[in-house]
């Protein structure tokens, strides 16, 4: 019987991003807002988003996608919690 390995977070988040912009690693700050990453587009996103969710076996849902700014908001949210400018009353029931 095998065991899971538990996925790094932020190491996916980075990979995701470096692999589909086609940038460079250390190019990725926690606090980098997504929008102003090099060559980030809405489809782009949603084609992060979707493999993030797939690796971490989870689905975000529109109002959690809404609240991600930066790398870091999307680290936290794909651990299960709020974006950082979100309250738990935001974040739904």
């Amino acid at each position: 019987m095998g065991t899971t390995v538990p996925v790094d977070v932020e190491a996916s988040v980075r990979d995701a991003l470096v692999a589909e912009l086609d940038i460079e690693a250390d190019s990725v700050a926690g606090d980098a807002e997504l929008s102003l990453l090099p060559g980030m587009e809405s489809v782009k996103l949603l084609r992060i988003v979707s493999a993030l969710e797939e690796v971490h076996g989870v689905a975000l849902d529109d109002d959690a996608l809404f609240s991600i700014d930066t790398v870091d908001d999307l680290v936290r949210v794909l651990r299960g919690g709020t974006a950082a400018g979100e309250t738990a009353a935001e974040s739904g029931p």
